[in-house]
């Protein structure tokens, strides 16, 4: 084990002095609008059917089978979001999450004679309008190395196009899971833990810095009615100094801080609430025998060019 975490230790540093800043950003938008609705928290809540995205090794607890669409709308409408989760197997449980990430109608400008320079008689004007998109796919696997312990790992791949330039990424995400018991849950997700590649078509090579997801719940019943609840704290932290973009910095590395709770007042109705980063977060889900809504809503500020709202709609079986 001491030889294990030594080698991790060399690997992240070794991929931190290589890294390109802000490669990863596509894999850090989530899925999942009941982890959205409680502050962007999710790497031990097994209620939501992109638990493979969140953290690999949900899937070894996670008990139902379904599939979730979900529609999103980032920045008052200026980024759309749309993705499939679907859970499924018996023994041995696996997810596949597609994310689809897109801005449209980008207006690219050039001067009206661009052999010539900026003048008052040559001005800029709208030559292009392009659109960005962005296409991740990710499978995820996990297993049981103890009763309370559980590992799983999510390989991904990325397609990206970017106004005139397109490219592809892969890379793969480290998962745990540990139930010390008395309601409480801790997790961690290393994402990007080998060095998530990016390719252009120009010949241009990226690397996604890893970043380490760390997470603590507490699961408990309320009142005498036994009203379910669910709390979770995480942080994420990167090997990046991403300075005012982040909650906390120091040297080389920068944190965020997220936080949700959500509670159950009946079977058919979950109440959700947080806190994202800089943002209050809220939603709404609600069950009906097998099928469930999901509303989930981040209050938006000046830096993120306004709020954002998220929905789906999901079959379990």
């Amino acid at each position: 084990m001491r030889k294990l975490h030594i080698l991790l230790a060399l690997l992240l540093l070794n991929t931190a002095l290589n890294a390109t800043k802000y490669a990863g950003e596509i894999f850090q938008i989530a899925p999942g609008v009941s982890n959205q609705a409680m502050g962007n928290t999710g790497l031990t809540w097994t209620g939501s059917l992109a638990a493979g995205w969140w953290n690999p090794a949900l899937l070894a607890v996670v008990e139902d089978s379904g599939v979730e669409l979900m529609r999103s709308e980032h920045f008052e409408g200026l980024m759309q979001q749309n993705q499939l989760s679907v859970v499924f197997g018996s023994q041995t449980r696996s997810s596949i999450q597609i994310n689809h990430l897109g801005i449209s109608k980008i207006k690219l400008t050039q001067l009206e004679d661009p052999a010539d320079t900026l003048s008052n008689a040559n001005r800029p004007v709208v030559w292009k309008t392009v659109g960005n998109n962005d296409v991740i796919l990710s499978g995820s696997l996990a297993r049981s190395l103890r009763p309370n312990l559980h590992l799983g790992v999510t390989p991904k791949l990325a397609y990206r196009n970017l106004a005139q330039h397109s490219g592809y990424g892969f890379g793969a995400d480290l998962g745990v899971l540990w139930n010390p018991g008395r309601g409480i849950q801790a997790a961690a997700n290393l994402r990007d833990f080998f060095s998530t590649q990016i390719i252009w078509e120009n010949g241009t090579h990226e690397i996604a810095r890893p970043n380490l997801d760390l997470e603590l719940a507490y699961a408990a019943k309320l009142f005498k009615k036994g009203i379910p609840m669910h709390l979770a704290v995480r942080t994420q932290v990167y090997a990046e100094d991403r300075g005012e973009a982040s909650n906390l910095a120091s040297g080389i590395f920068s944190a965020d801080l997220h936080a949700g709770v959500l509670v159950q007042p009946i079977p058919t109705l979950n109440v959700m609430a947080g806190w994202d980063t800089d943002s209050f977060t809220a939603g709404l889900g609600v069950r009906w025998r097998s099928l469930g809504l999901d509303y989930a809503w981040r209050s938006g500020v000046a830096e993120d060019l306004g709020s954002s709202q998220q929905l789906s709609l999901n079959y379990r079986w």
